[in-house]
C-alpha cells in the first residue's frame, strides 16, 4: 500500500458534484497521511458535535489529517461521486457513513483499487469494506420500543417516523416492530412515515399522523430530526406531554425535552467512539504490524470486522448528568 502521496488529497480534487462539506479538515498542515470521512447530509448539526469531535481527537493523536467530504444535504448521487472521486485519489483510508445498501458497490470500488475502507454508523454488510464502527440498529430499535412499552403499559396505537430506506433505519424498525409486536395485541403500529431526515418535514408529517388518527398513543423518531418535528407538532396541536415520545440524540438542549415531559426517552449513541475507532481502524492497518498466519494487508486484515460501540437509554431520571458533562465541556 503507497501512503506517501495522500496528503496530496485536496479539496480541488473533487468536482462540484462531490461537493466538500465545507472543506473541514483535522491534523497538522504536513501530514503525511491524509484520510476521509465521507457522508451526505455532512454537516448535519449532531455530526458536528459528535462525530466531527472523534475525528478531531484522532487526527491530533496519530499526526494525521482527516477531511471531511460529501453533500450537505440528502443527495445519494452526490455521495457516491464524492466517494469514487476521492478514493481515486488514493488516499490513506477512508470512512463512510453506510446510508444506503447502494454505496456497497463505491466502497469496493474502492478496497479494489488499494483503498483502505471501513464504514461507520451504519453498516453495509454486503460490502467489502473492511471494518463496522457503530451501533448495533436492531438494539436502537429494541431500546426504544422497550421505552415505549414501558410508558405505554395499557397499549395503543403507535406510529414511527425515520429515514425510511436507510440501511441503518431498516434494521431498527424491525428491531422496534418485533419488540412491540411481542408484546401483545393491544399495541398496534398503524403508520411509518419518511421524514427524509429533516426537523421541518418531521414536524409535517406528525401533524398529518394526528390528524388521521386522533387517537395516536406514541411516536418514535428515528433520526437526529426526528425527534425535533415530533415535539414542534405535538406542541402545536397542545399534545406535549399528551404522546409518549421516544427518539435519538440531537442538540444538548433537546434533551431538555426530557425535563419538560415531551419525550419520554432519548436514545443515545457513543458517535464520538464512531469516528475515532473508524481512523485508529484505518490508521492500524497500516502500522500496528500485525499478521494473520503471516498474510498482511487485505490478505490478513489486521483490524477487527466489527466494533459495536454501544448505546445509552436517557431518561428524565438520568439527564441531569449527561447535562452537566455536556456544559462544563463547553
Amino acid at each position: 500500500m503507497k501512503i506517501a502521496m495522500a496528503g496530496m488529497v485536496s479539496a480541488l480534487a473533487l468536482t462540484a458534484t462531490a461537493v466538500m462539506a465545507e472543506e473541514t479538515s483535522f491534523g497538522p498542515d504536513n501530514a503525511t497521511e491524509t484520510y476521509y470521512w465521507i457522508s451526505q447530509n455532512a454537516t448535519l448539526p449532531l455530526f458536528v458535535r459528535t462525530d466531527y469531535r472523534g475525528m478531531k481527537q484522532a487526527a491530533e493523536q496519530l499526526g494525521v489529517k482527516i477531511r471531511i467530504a460529501g453533500p450537505t444535504t440528502i443527495d445519494l448521487p452526490g455521495f457516491i461521486a464524492t466517494i469514487d472521486q476521492v478514493c481515486a485519489q488514493n488516499p490513506a483510508g477512508v470512512s463512510v457513513v453506510g446510508w444506503d445498501p447502494s454505496l456497497a458497490a463505491s466502497v469496493d470500488k474502492c478496497i479494489e483499487m488499494g483503498v483502505p475502507t471501513v464504514v461507520d454508523d451504519a453498516d453495509l454488510p454486503n460490502s467489502k469494506r473492511l471494518t463496522f464502527i457503530g451501533t448495533d440498529w436492531t438494539t436502537i430499535g429494541e431500546e426504544q420500543a422497550k421505552a415505549m412499552i414501558k410508558a405505554l403499559p395499557d397499549g395503543g396505537k403507535i406510529a414511527t417516523m425515520s429515514i425510511i430506506n436507510a440501511a441503518n433505519t431498516v434494521h431498527a424498525l424491525q428491531g422496534f416492530n418485533e419488540t412491540i409486536k411481542a408484546a401483545g395485541d393491544k399495541y398496534q403500529v398503524v403508520a411509518s412515515e419518511d421524514d427524509g431526515g429533516d426537523a421541518q418535514k418531521a414536524a409535517q408529517v406528525t401533524a398529518a399522523l394526528i390528524a388521521a388518527h386522533p387517537d395516536i398513543a406514541g411516536l418514535a423518531g428515528f433520526d437526529s430530526e426526528s425527534g425535533a418535528g415530533i415535539v414542534t407538532a405535538l406542541g402545536e396541536a397542545g399534545l406535549s406531554g399528551k404522546v409518549v415520545v421516544t427518539a435519538m440524540e440531537q442538540t444538548p438542549e433537546f434533551f431538555n425535552t426530557l425535563k419538560d415531559g415531551s419525550v419520554n426517552a432519548i436514545i443515545v449513541q457513543n458517535r464520538e467512539l464512531f469516528t475515532y475507532y473508524a481512523f485508529k481502524s484505518l490508521y492500524d492497518f497500516h502500522h500496528n504490524g500485525l499478521t494473520t498466519n503471516g498474510l498482511k494487508g487485505f490478505e490478513g486484515k489486521p483490524i477487527p470486522v466489527n466494533i459495536n460501540t454501544g448505546v445509552l437509554v436517557m431518561t428524565k431520571d438520568n439527564i441531569g448528568a449527561m447535562q452537566d458533562a455536556v456544559a462544563a465541556a463547553e
